[in-house]
């Protein structure tokens, strides 16, 4: 049976999906909806604080925040959150990276930008594997930054002090300035507010403001090419959860027997937009070194259902 004869499935999976993405949207982001139904969700604030997702807790909209950033942030205050640690590697462990794919706002907003009709393009993979390094090259140089922060507030309140003063922000918002929600949530309406009481852009007064402006104004123009462009190569967070992913019991499989390969098919690849090789991956389970955030479409769009969804060795 020839490829162009084989019917392809309908979008069920991506509907289910869209649905989920607007419902937590709108849960992560709850004083919308209690603006609009005027009801007290203040409670869900203290469940949002430890949702494995990027949110800047400096987001009017939420007044909470994503768990990297308060792991990082209790670091560089000098307490070790082992509580948190433990928690953030649990949802990992049991539900991979489903909360990147279908429950974080900011991959809401990429793939809202992706919908938007534009010819989307796949960097040559040399390029696409070096930038995924970028993202582990910023938790790194948080880890650098903070943790000697830390240890200073518990052995030396001088070089404590003097060091705060050194890294400025980044001490009280470390993920802050590597974070597209602290950007669209917090800056940019801050910017538009400035402007419209003032009338005049004092933010680009500063050169490292204007240099910010233009980073992330950049990465939201690359979304309307490259799904998941921030996700992929930027988020601290993604940085993380890709670097145990594999351990996780969650996770896609090939049916080695359903499956034809590249050759006849590669639909698979073709779909991914994470740019991920699926078919150079084993049958036994794909995560693309931890970028997939099982989103499913490999599985929705497979003419001849050949991805499968697994739990541990089920």
């Amino acid at each position: 049976m020839r490829l162009s004869e084989i019917k392809l499935k309908d979008h069920t999976i991506t509907i289910i999906r869209r649905c989920f993405q607007v419902i937590f949207f709108l849960l992560i982001n709850y004083l919308i909806l209690e603006f609009i139904f005027t009801i007290n969700l203040s409670g869900l604030e203290g469940i949002f604080k430890v949702f494995p997702v990027l949110n800047s807790p400096r987001n009017p909209l939420s007044k909470g925040t994503g768990i990297i950033e308060i792991i990082f942030y209790s670091i560089g205050e000098g307490v070790f959150p082992a509580l948190l640690i433990g928690i953030f590697f649990i949802i990992i462990l049991f539900t991979n990276r489903f909360f990147c794919g279908w429950v974080c706002p900011i991959g809401t907003i990429q793939d809202i930008m992706t919908a938007i009709p534009t010819k989307k393009r796949k960097f040559k993979p040399k390029t696409h594997n070096n930038l995924l390094k970028v993202k582990y090259v910023i938790i790194i140089l948080l880890v650098i930054i903070i943790f000697p922060l830390g240890i200073a507030k518990n052995t030396s309140v001088y070089f404590y002090l003097e060091y705060k003063n050194q890294i400025g922000l980044l001490a009280q918002k470390p993920v802050g300035f590597f974070s597209l929600s602290e950007f669209i949530f917090v800056y940019f309406p801050n910017m538009i507010r400035e402007f419209w009481l003032t009338g005049n852009l004092l933010f680009f007064n500063d050169f490292g403001s204007f240099v910010i402006f233009a980073f992330y104004i950049a990465i939201i123009a690359f979304s309307l090419w490259y799904p998941r462009f921030y996700c992929r190569y930027f988020c601290p967070y993604a940085a993380i959860a890709s670097a145990i992913s594999d351990y996780s019991f969650l996770k896609l499989a090939r049916n080695p027997v359903k499956c034809v390969g590249r050759a006849e098919c590669g639909i698979c690849e073709k779909v991914c937009p994470k740019q991920i090789r699926i078919l150079d991956e084993p049958f036994e389970f794909f995560t693309g070194k931890g970028e997939c955030n099982l989103c499913l479409k490999c599985k929705e769009e497979c003419p001849y259902e050949a991805i499968i969804v697994k739990f541990g060795n089920v």
